[in-house]
């Protein structure tokens, strides 16, 4: 299993990451706002990963490789799938907003706050505060996800 992946970032597109690490080319779906970091091609990036598989048409098996900036974002999202009629693809629809937004919108136990998620009705919204309340204090403190806030160094971009 990968849970770490560290290279370069070839491509960003809207749902997906490209990561060269040496001769191969990974590709992450992912849990990140493409916006954070699309002016960061060619250089080194590290993200989190957690590893899913997908069912296309209940026919074969699909691996899949989602990445994340920090840990605390993964581990949300692994809490965030443990909730019923949240899969794996709403999940990661639903972190296009950051992790203490949501957190916070769960401890406040705002409902209709969620259903503004992709994908998130009423039911679910219900369903993730009924869950998860008790569970996200420690992610509603969470640090914003870095951004521009990024110290350069001669092996590319770090988190500061």
């Amino acid at each position: 299993m990968i849970t770490k992946i560290t290279g370069t970032l070839n491509r960003v597109l809207t749902e997906e990451a490209r990561i060269q690490v040496g001769p191969l080319e990974y590709q992450c779906s992912s849990g990140i706002r493409p916006q954070q970091i699309q002016n960061h091609t060619s250089e080194e990036l590290t993200l989190y990963t957690a590893n899913t598989r997908r069912h296309p048409m209940q026919g074969r098996v699909v691996p899949r490789l989602i990445g994340f900036l920090l840990e605390a974002e993964l581990e949300f999202f692994e809490l965030f799938c443990t909730v019923d009629k949240v899969g794996v693809r709403k999940a990661i629809k639903a972190l296009m907003c950051p992790v203490r937004d949501i957190a916070d919108a769960i401890q406040r136990q705002d409902a209709k706050w969620l259903t503004a998620l992709p994908g998130i009705g009423p039911s679910t919204a219900e369903q993730i505060v009924a869950t998860l309340r008790r569970k996200v204090t420690k992610f509603a403190s969470c640090r914003p996800t870095p951004t521009a806030k990024r110290r350069r160094s001669d092996r590319g971009w770090h988190v500061a």
